[in-house]
């Protein structure tokens, strides 16, 4: 199961049982460290977890302190990775950084909660803003896009309340966390900034077997997958367990699915139908999206976006080198995958670069010109 799928699963378990929850969540890391900021974990009074803050280091030993850590109020601790002879406890197995925790139960601790169920099951994104002090750690407000606040402190003074909604909208428009410093009653006071996004979206034309294996890692992964093929004997929810949801396609026009896909949403094309492929190519083509791939050799693609983009009797109003430029193929990393496993490993390996590449700022496309492809193809 996803991780956050995971946290979310035993909050609710405790909310059913009234447990007391507590939760742990990474928000600055010094050097090197396994899980960096915004990675979580969710302890509950009956001793159960889920999520982790580290490589398997550090749960265990959170785990037996946060419950009295936390009895005055929330907590930041500091777990150096560093070898020390003194301690005899090498937190992190020797990674060579510091992570900083936050500890933390009570309203705060749910509101966040509740954030990250609002982004994995609403597709809602929301942001939140932590106090990374010493002396007066601890969430102190919780916002919505839409611009509702899930929680605040109750201890926030107004003109503080409203400089920490400037930061959250900051947050949600940047895309990415941070840490800055800021004045909340005094000037030097850190914050950490988190934008909690939801899961990637990822959409997968084609329903054969070699599908099968990419819906296992994506849903691994924790992304909202969707499943379409025009084949209604492959496109089945039995065979699709992990997807979110498996669809049918017409045969006379395959590409009404495409209006739901968003800027943001990784697509690959497999449907092994040369006529689905360019109906398909010839409707995402123009669409920004995260990620853009498609199955099949080079010399496939190539005789597709020629006849896309021909100038007299194309559909695609870009060149033969723009449409190359948007398209990653063939689909995935060049690892000398030969089996279906192998395959959907490399492709849901590109489509993580990519994404990641993307939500930093950085252009994720690997431009392919024209000549290129027509060089290599096979």
């Amino acid at each position: 199961m996803p991780e956050l799928e995971a946290i979310l699963e035993l909050s609710t378990l405790a909310r059913r049982r009234g447990e007391e929850i507590c939760l742990v969540t990474v928000v600055g890391v010094e050097g090197s460290s396994y899980r960096k900021p915004g990675a979580r974990m969710l302890l509950t009074r009956g001793g159960r977890r889920a999520g982790t803050v580290s490589g398997g280091c550090l749960e265990g030993e959170v785990s037996k302190k946060a419950w009295w850590l936390t009895e005055k109020g929330s907590s930041l601790q500091r777990y150096a990775s560093f070898f020390d002879e003194d301690s005899g406890v090498p937190y992190g197995l020797g990674c060579g950084g510091t992570v900083i925790l936050l500890i933390e139960r009570g309203p705060a601790a749910n509101a966040v909660i509740d954030a990250v169920r609002l982004a994995v099951q609403d597709r809602r994104p929301a942001a939140v803003i932590t106090a990374v002090d010493e002396d007066s750690p601890g969430t102190r407000l919780v916002r919505n896009a839409a611009g509702d606040i899930l929680y605040s402190s109750p201890d926030l003074a107004e003109a503080d309340k409203a400089a920490l909604e400037r930061f959250a909208r900051e947050a949600l428009s940047k895309g990415s966390t941070s840490r800055v410093l800021a004045r909340e009653g005094r000037p030097d006071l850190l914050l950490f900034c988190e934008r909690i996004m939801p899961p990637p979206s990822l959409w997968i034309f084609g329903a054969g077997d070699d599908a099968q294996p990419l819906v296992e890692f994506a849903y691994d992964l924790g992304w909202h997958v969707t499943v379409a093929d025009g084949r209604s004997h492959l496109a089945r929810p039995e065979r699709f367990p992990h997807a979110r949801r498996v669809l049918g396609m017409t045969p006379e026009n395959p590409v009404d699915l495409a209006q739901e896909i968003g800027p943001e949403d990784a697509v690959v094309i497999m449907t092994h139908s040369y006529e689905q492929d360019r109906a398909l190519l010839g409707r995402l083509l123009p669409q920004p999206l995260g990620y853009l791939g498609i199955l099949g050799p080079r010399r496939r693609t190539m005789h597709i976006l020629e006849q896309l983009t021909h100038p007299k009797t194309g559909t695609v109003r870009m060149t033969l080198d723009e449409a190359a430029a948007r398209l990653y193929s063939p689909v995935g990393l060049d690892i000398s995958a030969h089996t279906p496993a192998a395959i959907a490993l490399s492709i849901a390996a590109e489509v993580q670069a990519a994404l990641a590449a993307r939500a930093a700022g950085v252009d994720h496309q690997i431009v392919r010109t024209a000549a290129s492809i027509s060089s290599h193809a096979s």
